[in-house]
């Protein structure tokens, strides 16, 4: 699937806890664009780390233009009754023909199975929609979610 344009700002509102690891320098990579201190750059700038609380959860976005990325997240989602908690990490070009490639966890009630949503947008159209019920609990610990994108085709991997 071709994206329409080249413009790609990375963005996450995360649940419990995040941390992304890339040989790239975050520092001079990302800006932290909403938190209150629940966003943290790490490790001399080799980690990120996105935190949700009661109040709010945290967000970033890159400082570079891609046409195509390989993008591995580690999360862990809010254990026990998270009922009314998305999770969601996305990548998306801006304005009203915007492209964007999706992972949503949507919270639950206790003892029920997560579902894990993706979604595709090209030139601001999507009803590409898969759900996916995962197979292991991610509360338990950090679970390595990708998305492979290239000229032909998007790749989800988790």
């Amino acid at each position: 699937m071709e994206m329409g344009k080249s413009l790609l700002f990375l963005l996450l509102l995360i649940s419990l806890s995040l941390d992304v690891i890339v040989s790239a320098n975050f520092y001079n990579d990302v800006d932290i664009t909403w938190g209150d201190g629940r966003g943290k750059i790490l490790e001399n700038g080799q980690q990120l780390q996105l935190t949700l609380d009661h109040t709010s959860g945290s967000g970033f976005q890159s400082k570079n233009e891609y046409l195509f990325a390989k993008i591995d997240m580690q999360i862990k989602l809010v254990p026990g009754n998270s009922a009314g908690t998305v999770t969601a990490y996305y990548l998306s070009s801006q304005g009203p023909k915007h492209d964007e490639i999706d992972y949503e966890f949507l919270g639950n009630l206790s003892g029920d199975p997560y579902i894990m949503h993706t979604n595709v947008f090209a030139q601001g159209l999507g009803n590409r929609e898969q759900q996916f019920y995962l197979w292991f609990d991610p509360t338990l610990d950090f679970h390595t979610y990708s998305v492979l994108w290239t000229p032909n085709q998007i790749t989800y991997v988790f």
